[in-house]
């Protein structure tokens, strides 16, 4: 396993414990994993610092996008970026599928635990259809979605290591 990977991995888990302690992701956490990932990269030569940084940036234009729509918090979206820069291309892929499978995972977990199945799947339903604003509410629970994001660092972890079975094919 490699220094970013761990270090990925690591960094998730701490987000983890604030998001699910405080509903906030601290942004010292994520700016220093940020810049990190920078420096971590420019031990690779320029490209691979431009590499990471392009990344970055790739991540915070979709983020914003889906945190203006409601669709995501943006601590997460800041978690998102840092992580995915600290990996790089083309590690960053697996890591962004893993974490939305961890994610789906997550909110059936979340749906069972708050016995709100039906209320679930109609809102499912709206954003399927492409109206985030339509599903934003006061009374609307939210996940600790870093939780996702350490389950998927946790999985790219296992398969660049003792689980090379759960690597995924995106050839």
């Amino acid at each position: 396993m490699s220094l970013a990977i761990f270090l990925t991995a690591v960094v998730c888990l701490a987000a983890s414990y604030f998001d699910i302690r405080e509903r906030r992701i601290p942004n010292w956490l994520t700016g220093s994993v940020a810049l990190a990932a920078i420096g971590v990269h420019s031990i690779g030569g320029i490209q691979s610092a431009a590499l990471s940084l392009t990344v970055m940036l790739i991540l915070a234009a979709g983020g914003t996008l889906l945190y203006a729509r409601g669709g995501i918090g943006g601590g997460d979206v800041k978690l998102a970026i840092a992580a995915s820069g600290m990996l790089s291309y083309p590690l960053c892929v697996p890591f962004l599928l893993y974490t939305a499978i961890g994610g789906g995972f997550l909110a059936l977990v979340f749906i069972v635990i708050r016995g709100n199945v039906r209320t679930s799947l109609s809102r499912a339903a709206i954003l399927t259809l492409g109206s985030f604003q339509s599903i934003s509410s006061p009374q609307r629970a939210t996940l600790p979605y870093a939780v996702a994001f350490a389950l998927g660092a946790i999985t790219l972890a296992l398969s660049q290591s003792i689980a090379p079975f759960l690597r995924l094919n995106l050839s």
